[in-house]
């Protein structure tokens, strides 16, 4: 009976300690790769803390929550982001092809052929913060 016991007392403990483990921060989307709208590769970040956009000027980035830096030419900007899916959303000022000061892109982790962004684009359901 003892053994028992002893085996239900391990068994408890164990299954408590499983639901600690959570999620792996391997499993959280990655800023780090390639952006594209359309055929266009817009930014690649680097997981060294490097950027490279589409003319081929660098910079740098970094992430807190939910906003990313990029600082190109020692000029930071501030973005506000979303990886949702694969796709990446961008808000910030200037963005967008609108008349709004505060405009969301989406950018895709693969080139797609121009005739087909709209559709894979559409396919998309853009984020809260860009309603």
């Amino acid at each position: 009976m003892r053994k028992v016991a002893i085996l239900l007392t391990l068994m408890m403990l164990l299954g408590s300690l499983v639901g600690c483990l959570g999620e792996d921060d391997d499993d959280a989307p990655s800023l780090v790769g390639d952006w594209y709208e359309g055929e266009e590769m817009i930014i690649d970040i680097k997981e060294d803390g490097s950027a490279v956009v589409s003319d081929g000027e660098t910079g740098t980035w970094s992430a807190d929550g939910d906003t990313l830096t990029l600082t190109f030419d020692n000029d930071p900007e501030e973005y506000t982001f979303v990886i949702k899916g694969d796709w990446l959303w961008l808000k910030c000022p200037g963005c967008g092809d609108g008349d709004d000061d505060d405009n969301c892109i989406s950018l895709a982790p693969e080139a797609i052929n121009e005739s087909e962004w709209d559709a894979r684009e559409d396919e998309q359901t853009p984020p809260a913060m860009c309603e």
